[in-house]
């Protein structure tokens, strides 16, 4: 019995983060319509396991479920970014203030190392290092999801996950194009407002860069070339 108990949940749990990696980053594509027994065949993981992944998703606003059709990757449009940056901004400061005034030192520290890695990054890309704005957006991951934890407020920490699974989409999707992914502004000054907790002026840097991040995603997206169809897919679609 506890070898069928927990083996589902191994593969219901494998299903869930490979599904979620490949939305992430776009792999399967903003839009794209999903089937149990397609992505059972692709990923060589049983139906059941992939039917509960699609579950977990479906929860967290990454795929839609279209009764007697399937399953489809929630579609990103220009709205939804607008949206997605608008509520971020009001959200994004606040786990900033809170969380710094409440993070242990063990998280004290991992923020500092993380912030200081983003600014060494954002001084200049190094010759042939083409993979800077992943990393970007990689160690922002961190930085944000550890000053979320900090706050210990669940709802804040769920907004806050839900945020990233569709900011990742867009990131993912802007380094597609020929423009650069927008600047987010990271520099020393960030890691000396984190090493004095100073949560305050974090909240109003945060504001700022959201803001800034958030008109040059609108500039690049509105040039998208389906755009004119409403839903953002990408390039190579």
């Amino acid at each position: 019995m506890s070898v069928n108990s927990t083996e589902p949940r191994s593969l219901s749990d494998a299903a869930y983060q490979r599904l979620r990696s490949d939305i992430v980053s776009c792999q399967l594509a903003p839009g794209e319509r999903l089937t149990e027994r397609g992505l059972a065949e692709s990923t060589g993981i049983g139906i059941a396991p992939i039917r509960d992944a699609l579950t977990r998703l479906d929860h967290e606003g990454l795929v839609r479920t279209l009764p007697r059709k399937g399953y489809q990757v929630a579609p990103l449009t220009l709205k939804s970014i607008d949206d997605l940056f608008t509520l971020w901004r009001i959200v994004g400061p606040e786990i900033a203030r809170l969380g710094l005034r409440d993070v242990t030192s063990e998280e004290h520290g991992r923020l500092i190392d993380t912030f200081q890695k983003m600014a060494e990054l954002s001084k200049g890309r190094p010759p042939g290092q083409d993979d800077t704005p992943v990393r970007l957006v990689e160690l922002a991951d961190i930085a944000f999801g550890t000053l979320a934890a900090a706050t210990r407020n669940d709802y804040l920490i769920s907004i806050y996950r839900r945020l990233q699974n569709d900011m990742a989409r867009v990131w993912a999707l802007t380094a597609q194009s020929d423009a650069p992914v927008p600047d987010m502004g990271v520099d020393q000054r960030w890691v000396e407002m984190v090493e004095r907790r100073d949560g305050e002026a974090a909240a109003e840097t945060v504001r700022t860069s959201i803001g800034e991040v958030h008109n040059n995603a609108l500039r690049i997206f509105s040039r998208w070339p389906s755009v004119a169809a409403s839903e953002i897919t990408p390039l190579r679609a």
